[in-house]
């Protein structure tokens, strides 16, 4: 029976609908609609939100977000003939108004590719990087155009594999996130089909909102059979989503989203007792922040490990990969530690997958080179931080919506929408050795065919509707990216080590520079880092804005000086800005054990709250989040732990807001402050004022505020960025017969970089010991 109780959504919607009688017509229901609408949206209620969005472009045909947003609840719901008809109508609107623009028309063109039209699609991705100053927006649409190239190549490539559609077990409804219970071979996963009971219906798709399913195998058939050990019982009025076994088949790991909106994802665990299923419980606060959705669960063959996808502050866009180990009390999970920005991109990464058999990460993402919609990928290193990236290619693949890749014994599984561009259905396929199948998959020859990168300068000369893929220059076929990435300490270390690394750190000053006879050449390839200044929080209000980062010494959490000066700066500006919330995301380096550093975040977010409150901020709006290690607190230098000591200040509110904000830079050689105000560009007493400066030198290893605006790009010769960490930074002694050219090329860097940081005029000589900057 499926039965909708009549809640407070249900009620608001209600009135919604007497408001849109009411005010037909009228300017004056605009904003009443769109508060609804953007709550609806923001619950992931796309089905709802279309009604309203549709209503508010018929009365304000310029509200372009509106417009934006109702293409955006169609792509949602995978209705995906609308979606692009209403992309296409935005993206023909010149008006500079029409800020909305160039993610239209990427969202057409992605919709282009699920129709396998990689040419025009890749057409309009060079249209959207030759008219967007969206930074972000261009590397996606990049990545998208070496997809098209790589979908293209792919289609005359076999691999030799077969996916099967399992008749006996898809209905006329979504089906995804198959796995088996290893201890009695039952197959379990989530569908929209009506199983009984009391249901919602569904805010997404038409249908009602997910249950779990279990079924047997009898005389060669999959039947249901969730009445089996009460299993039935885990699912509930809401949504239930895909889950994970333990290895002896006692426990199951699953989502729950319960709430009004259908969301508030929650990951729970039930477990085996007899013959029943107890009554699932939710994981801990680090694996369920609030104000998160958590979901997809895997939990490793060892039981001490657990991935999941959550939407959580710190990641790099949407949802994430994220992992947590387990501590020695049951269910005791720790800190949840992000996969990284190899794994993680700036759009969703969801469906993890574990192989301990290859050790290797296999999950789902729309934000790297692939054929369109989601794409399977693994991840596979000498750590779980520090991979290759491989995209699986056909037949796992299509450019619709490929998911939830799992291995069960000698059965593997996959969910995608490619039967009807609508659906989601489970897919099977054998596999005789998993060791075997993925370190063929993976390393086949006919993967590597169908990866490229592209080397060229320019993206806007090459257009894949104009010219044939065979006529490109700056196209070459390539082995698996090798990125040297963050990488999170994932072992806690004995509490002795707290005191042993501070007195190490203490008594050694950060170094110089460092003389190496010849480093190991690179070849890397990648795009630039984020400036995480000039944008918004991915997934939270429009109106997010990441103001500073503050920094602390090495285990303290006292606020420095500096710090002080840029939490008053803040709050002198925000008498002029309807803040809501502060939100506090506090980490600390590597050194020392995972506990120890995890309370210490704790501290120092906690300090920065009680010094906002005594400027006359309400402790009720300041949302402290520790995060204990940091995606950068792997590297050994000292200016990567000196970064990693910090606190990022993040600032909500309902409306549109501008903060002025300063830049971190490390000083790197003792120097007065005049010295450094003239390498900065900066006039006399303006590096005092912005850090409260009381000597008249500045240290090695200082980290100073510079105003955001600053138009003189420093020399890295004498400071560093954040973003240099991920970079190498030595003294070579050139050699005979080198020239800049030919050192700039062994280490992947920039031969004009070379010149510039080192003054060069003239040519090298043998035995010249210039500063090179590797960028990686």
């Amino acid at each position: 029976m499926c039965q909708v109780q009549f809640s407070k959504v249900f009620r608001y919607l209600a009135i919604a609908f007497i408001s849109l009688f009411a005010f037909e017509g009228l300017s004056q229901s605009v904003p009443r609609l769109t508060a609804i609408a953007d709550d609806l949206y923001d619950n992931h209620r796309y089905l709802e939100a279309i009604e309203f969005y549709d209503k508010i472009v018929g009365q304000a045909r310029n509200d372009y977000r509106a417009k934006y947003r109702l293409g955006d609840c169609y792509l949602e719901a995978l209705k995906y003939a609308e979606a692009e008809q209403t992309f296409k109508e935005l993206g023909a609107v010149s008006d500079t108004a029409n800020t909305y623009r160039g993610r239209a028309i990427y969202k057409h063109a992605s919709i282009l590719k699920t129709d396998y039209l990689f040419k025009e699609a890749d057409s309009l991705f060079a249209y959207v990087i030759s008219i967007s100053d969206d930074q972000e927006l261009i590397k996606l649409a990049r990545k998208q155009k070496e997809g098209c190239v790589v979908a293209l190549r792919q289609k005359e490539v076999d691999q030799g594999y077969t996916i099967e559609l399992m008749e006996d077990v898809n209905s006329k409804y979504h089906d995804f996130g198959a796995v088996i219970n290893p201890s009695n071979g039952q197959l379990v996963f989530a569908t929209t089909q009506n199983l009984g009971g009391v249901q919602y219906q569904g805010s997404q798709f038409e249908g009602v909102l997910p249950d779990l399913a279990s079924y047997e195998k009898t005389r060669n058939k999959w039947r249901n059979n969730s009445n089996a050990q009460r299993f039935n019982r885990l699912n509930t009025e809401w949504s239930e989503g895909a889950g994970s076994f333990s290895t002896d088949g006692t426990k199951f790991y699953f989502s729950s989203c319960k709430g009004e909106s259908g969301a508030g994802c929650k990951i729970m665990v039930s477990n085996l007792v007899g013959d029943r299923w107890s009554s699932p419980e939710p994981l801990n606060e680090y694996i369920n922040e609030e104000g998160s959705e958590n979901k997809q669960p895997f939990i490793t063959v060892t039981g001490d490990t657990l991935f999941f996808s959550s939407d959580r502050t710190g990641g790099y866009g949407g949802s994430d990969i994220w992992m947590s180990l387990k501590g020695l009390a049951e269910e005791s999970w720790g800190p949840a530690i992000n996969m990284g920005d190899v794994v993680n991109s700036t759009e969703d990464d969801i469906t993890p997958y574990y192989s301990s058999a290859y050790g290797c990460l296999i999950f789902a993402s729309n934000g790297h080179v692939g054929y369109g919609g989601f794409d399977l990928y693994a991840a596979k290193g000498e750590s779980f931080f520090e991979p290759e990236l491989y995209n699986l290619s056909a037949p796992f693949n299509s450019p619709l919506d490929d998911t939830y890749f799992n291995v069960s014994d000698t059965l593997g599984f996959i969910s995608t929408n490619r039967e009807d561009r609508r659906l989601l259905n489970i897919y099977s396929f054998a596999v005789k050795n998993e060791r075997l199948f993925l370190s063929l998959l993976i390393s086949g020859e006919s993967l590597i065919d169908g990866q490229v990168i592209s080397r060229f300068r320019d993206t806007r000369s090459l257009d894949l509707f104009a010219f044939r893929v065979e006529d490109y220059q700056g196209y070459e076929l390539f082995a698996p990216e090798k990125r040297i990435k963050p990488k999170p300490s994932v072992i806690a270390k004995q509490e002795a080590a707290d005191v042993v690394a501070q007195a190490t750190e203490a008594s050694n000053p950060p170094p110089v520079a460092v003389v190496v006879e010849d480093p190991e050449p690179t070849t890397v390839y990648a795009e630039p880092e984020r400036n995480y200044y000039a944008e918004p929080i991915s997934g939270r209000s429009p109106y997010s804005v990441d103001f500073e980062h503050v920094y602390f010494k090495f285990g303290s959490s006292q606020i420095e000086p500096a710090a002080k000066k840029a939490l008053e700066d803040l709050v002198s500006q925000l008498g002029n800005v309807q803040m809501t919330s502060i939100e506090i995301l506090a980490y600390t380096d590597v050194v020392g054990s995972s506990t120890y550093n995890q309370e210490l975040s704790k501290r120092r977010g906690e300090s920065i709250k009680r010094y906002l409150a005594d400027l006359g901020v309400s402790e009720s709006s300041v949302d402290v989040r520790p995060r204990g290690e940091g995606p950068l607190s792997s590297r050994t230098s000292w200016y990567s732990k000196m970064f990693s000591r910090r606190a990022e200040i993040i600032v909500n509110a309902n409306a549109p807001i501008r903060l002025e904000r300063s830049k971190p830079y490390a000083v790197r050689y003792e120097q007065k402050v005049d010295e450094v105000e003239e390498l900065l560009g900066l006039s006399d007493g303006q590096l005092r004022n912005w850090n409260t400066l009381e000597s008249d030198t500045v240290k090695a290893g200082t980290i100073v505020r510079v105003p955001e605006r600053l138009e003189l790009i420093p020399n890295i010769k004498y400071f560093l960025e954040e973003e240099d960490i991920r970079n190498s930074f030595f003294i070579y002694k050139v050699k005979p017969n080198e020239t800049l050219t030919s050192i700039a090329e062994k280490y992947n860097t920039i031969e004009e970089l070379i010149a510039e940081v080192n003054n060069i005029d003239g040519e090298l000589g043998p035995g010249d010991e210039i500063f090179i900057y590797r960028i990686q």
